[in-house]
């Protein structure tokens, strides 16, 4: 179903204020906030530009809070939490209902008795621009109550109902809305001060006069703007970048901005509170909006909050709804087949869907759960903003300049390599973005030095700072990543720009590059024994020191370097280059390692794979889910004769709902629980809590495992009933969907539409860490499409009729 919610939770607070809504521009701006109003985190807020020339995005406008006046009486709309934890208001009382549509938040309420009106609110922003829409809408009463309406467009209804109830008809609406400003670092506090006064500057319409001098700060040229039509610009400071909000009604509406000049002191920020951080922020109110609705018009009011040059906007209703519509049918059409160009030129590459077992409707479910992934995906996706002279837009030719991102995660937004390597098969390939996944490859790979990738991608315009290099397995990543690129697109050509930067790679870590990174020439083995660092993805610290430090040789490295150096064996055969090093070279090393591997990592007595061999204390025995690469990367290290038992321990021990654990519950240093409080938090992250980005790797495992895989129907016995094989392997397949299944319930709790990067290791498994990872979106979203275009194939079936098979049920 699509995320919708009746009064029944609305009036819920605990419930609302648990539940976030979040829209991207594709730039690495943004808009989040909760269901019931409140903002609960530093980063929330209704226009979190991504700018030219600064590296951190910085919020602007927080929010809006709605005062409106009907039928005699008040109803104010917003809610806010203070420093001594009182409500006020609580607006969130008077919602009647709330719904994503396609991702946009959609707000209902009810103001009045029976014969009272529905006002509603929907939020978007458009790609490309640091602009955000608030819009608001009188609803016939029988329109808007339930909350469900498959509104798709703000055009979709029809304007100038009348309502059942005359004497309602007749009343206006009027609507005061305090716009909160502030001007900081989306994850820095704002502290106000009473000698700091943002400048407002107020832009009248050709009927309209501007204030006197006394009421207004000027700053710059005033803008002649439509009838119809009021604004204003705001400038925190002489210096600061401005952004202007504009109110888009009709002549009528009678809009007005009277600018205040007021702070409003210590809003509490329960999030940064839980975690043990300073959770009190001022917002700064520079003016308030008036304006008059009508209940018998479905009249509508709008609010543009932007960043951009004032003589590109459009205060058109067409175009405004336009906009909208446009944004939402872009969501939609994610799951159409998307063109690119293939060896054979043009291609389209269409998306599978696959039945949940467990929904009343498998196929629609399915539809709903890829449709949920592909969106997740796409906000994690941006074009970074050149200098100040550049203006991003959806034009081809220019995104094609720009410089592609993965963010890592919502609401950090960092851009950490090894997560950009991981995620990039299922955000890119697997839904046909391939030009997408050849400007980031090109780009990541400008970074490497000695061998490694760096631990974070630099913004633009900057470096990567000397001690950037504290990892072990970005680099091994990228092989990985290149060669899920390579299999999609076949684009040899790519191979051939990267192959030196490849073979050097290989040679720094035979040779020993930095951070103690080095082969061990007694047996072939990959080591990282640097003091005081933790160079794997296990890399927490506390009070500087590393939770897992992991020293020594691990277990998902050494299963990484072995497919790295199978990747070169393979690659090394397709170049005529000359090179010392022939693909003879490579398959030594292949075989010496294998050999190593099985040798010293196979832990008989427990029957799984020791987490870390050769550390300054020996072997580490713990059961951990690194081991699962070691059965799930396209070249498995471990041979299938121990396969089965890995498996089978990492499903009973560490397999939950929600991905894998970190580290088994029989462990003396297990924590199911992950506290906020930042340093508990800290241990707690690779000590038993849930990691969903690893499901991918267990689902890989699963179908490599021997029986298992595809390709298992060319070894079973002559003459078997070619239906039969196929329903065998769909068995299994059906096995991997089901550990998908569990995630679908996510999409409508925390972060809506959103997946989390870790949760709790025990039930009731929650996400207080990485509210929103991209790993653990891209690894859900590349196993579903791998499962699908496997089942897809071999029964030469099409999404269509795939809903027929009982047996999926």
């Amino acid at each position: 179903m699509p995320i919708a919610f009746d009064r029944s939770l609305c009036c819920d607070f605990n419930e609302t204020i648990s539940r976030e809504w979040l829209i991207t521009n594709g730039l690495g701006g943004y808009a989040a906030g909760t269901v019931s109003g409140v903002l609960t985190r530093l980063e929330h807020g209704l226009l979190i530009a991504s700018l030219p020339d600064i590296a951190t995005p910085q919020l602007l406008l927080a929010k809006i809070d709605e005062e409106i006046v009907f039928d005699q009486r008040t109803y104010e709309l917003g809610t806010n939490e203070y420093r001594d934890r009182t409500l006020s208001p609580s607006g969130f009382v008077h919602l009647e209902a709330f719904r994503l549509e396609e991702g946009f938040p959609v707000f209902t309420y009810h103001l009045g008795g029976i014969d009272g009106v529905v006002l509603e609110k929907r939020i978007w922003m458009t790609h490309g621009y640091n602009t955000t829409y608030i819009q608001y809408r009188v609803l016939h009463h029988t329109d808007g109550s339930s909350g469900t309406s498959a509104t798709s467009s703000p055009t979709n209804r029809s304007f100038g109902r009348h309502y059942d109830y005359p004497e309602a008809a007749q009343q206006a609406l009027s609507l005061t809305l305090l716009p909160f400003s502030a001007y900081r670092p989306f994850n820095q506090l704002q502290y106000g001060n009473n000698d700091w006064h943002f400048q407002v500057q107020v832009h009248s319409n050709s009927q309209q006069h501007s204030f006197p001098e006394e009421n207004r700060q000027e700053q710059g040229e005033s803008l002649t703007l439509p009838n119809g039509v009021t604004g204003c610009t705001i400038r925190a400071t002489d210096g600061a970048v401005p952004y202007s909000l504009f109110v888009v009604g009709n002549p009528a509406s009678q809009a007005t901005i009277i600018p205040t000049g007021v702070w409003y002191w210590h809003f509490l920020r329960r999030h940064e509170e839980a975690a043990g951080r300073p959770a009190i922020d001022d917002l700064y109110l520079p003016g308030v909006i008036r304006a008059k609705m009508w209940a018998d018009e479905g009249s509508t009011l709008t609010i543009i909050a932007t960043t951009e040059e004032l003589s590109s906007l459009d205060f058109t209703m067409n175009h405004i709804n336009t906009s909208y519509k446009r944004s939402v049918e872009s969501q939609r059409n994610l799951l159409l087949p998307q063109r690119y160009f293939g060896e054979g030129g043009e291609t389209s590459h269409y998306l599978h869907v696959l039945p949940l077992s467990s929904a009343p409707d498998p196929h629609t479910s399915g539809e709903e759960y890829l449709r949920f992934l592909l969106q997740a995906a796409d906000r994690f996706l941006i074009q970074r903003p050149g200098s100040s002279s550049e203006h991003a837009t959806l034009s081809f030719f220019r995104l094609a300049d720009k410089t592609p991102g993965v963010l890592s995660d919502f609401f950090g937004l960092s851009e950490s390599t090894r997560d950009t390597l991981i995620a990039l098969p299922g955000l890119t390939l697997g839904t046909g973005r391939h030009d997408e996944a050849y400007r980031i490859l090109r780009h990541v790979a400008r970074y490497f030095k000695q061998g490694l990738l760096p631990d974070y991608l630099p913004a633009p315009g900057k470096v990567v700072e000397e001690n950037g290099y504290n990892n072990v397995d970005t680099a091994l990543w990228f092989f990985y990543a290149l060669d899920h690129y390579l299999l999609a697109t076949r684009d040899y050509e790519l191979l051939d720009e990267f192959y030196q930067k490849l073979v050097d790679c290989i040679d720094w870590y035979i040779r020993g590059t930095l951070n103690g990174i080095q082969v061990d020439s007694a047996d072939g083995l990959l080591r990282a024994q640097q003091p005081g660092k933790a160079l794997t993805w296990m890399n927490a610290r506390v009070n500087n020191t590393p939770v897992t430090p992991r020293q020594g040789k691990p277990v998902d490295v050494n299963a990484l370097w072995y497919n790295a150096l199978s990747l070169m064996h393979e690659w090394s055969q397709r170049q005529d280059r000359s090179t010392s090093y022939t693909s003879s070279y490579y398959l030594d090393m292949v075989t010496r390692c294998q050999k190593s591997f099985q040798q010293h990592f196979w832990n008989a007595s427990n029957g799984y794979l020791y987490d870390v061999i050769d550390g300054p204390d020996g072997d580490d025995a713990a059961l951990r889910p690194n081991q699962i690469l070691a059965l799930s990367l396209r070249y498995p290290v471990l041979e299938q004769e121990q396969r089965q038992q890995v498996f089978t321990v990492v499903t009973e021990k560490l397999l939950t709902p929600y991905g894998l654990r970190s580290l088994s519950p029989d462990d003396a240093k297990y924590q199911g629980q992950l506290k906020e409080q930042h340093d508990e938090q800290q241990r707690a992250l690779h000590q038993g809590s849930t990691w969903p980005w690893l499901i991918g790797a267990y689902i890989d495992a699963l179908l490599n495992l021997p029986g298992f895989s595809p390709s298992v129907a060319s070894s079973q016995r002559q003459g078997e009933d070619k239906y039969q094989k196929n329903y065998g392997q769909l068995f299994w397949w059906q096995q991997s969907l089901s550990t998908l299944d569990p995630f679908r319930k996510l999409f409508s709790e925390g972060v809506m539409g959103m997946i989390g990067g870790v949760y709790d290791g025990e039930l009731p498994q929650q996400a207080t860490y990485q509210v929103a990872s991209v790993v653990s979106v891209a690894e859900l979203l590349r196993v579903y499409n791998e499962l699908a275009n496997v089942v897809a194939s071999s029964l030469a079936i099409t999404k269509t009729n795939m809903v027929m098979m009982p047996q999926w049920s």
